[in-house]
């Protein structure tokens, strides 16, 4: 079932990738639709749904420097969208090092 909305973080980052990459067709956040998400413990895998093929050769995008600072989470954590197909697919978010995630969103911010 795609129902599932992004969650802030994730549609915080969706934001980021469409202001970075949106002139080679990167879909606006609203566009796009969570399958499913799962928390590893290190980072979060978000499966996505995208009508909308982009003008990007299959691979990952990253946020051209940006990363994500956390509480909790010292050394912050990084996100790339994975795209297939030439259609958004994925993005992953993990942290720097050794560090855990439980996929709590506490204060964090796109830094």
């Amino acid at each position: 079932m795609m129902s599932n909305k992004a969650s802030p973080l994730e549609a915080a980052l969706l934001s980021a990738f469409y202001e970075i990459y949106k002139d080679r067709g990167f879909p606006s956040p609203d566009r796009l639709r969570v399958r499913c998400r799962e928390n590893t413990g290190s980072g979060r895998y978000v499966e996505l749904h995208s009508i909308d093929k982009t003008q990007i050769d299959d691979g990952y995008l990253d946020l051209s420097g940006r990363f994500i600072e956390m509480a909790g989470v010292p050394n912050g954590l990084m996100a790339v969208a994975r795209i297939k197909n030439q259609r958004v697919h994925q993005i992953e978010i993990s942290v720097y090092g050794e560090d855990p995630w439980d996929g709590e969103e506490r204060s964090w911010k796109i830094i």
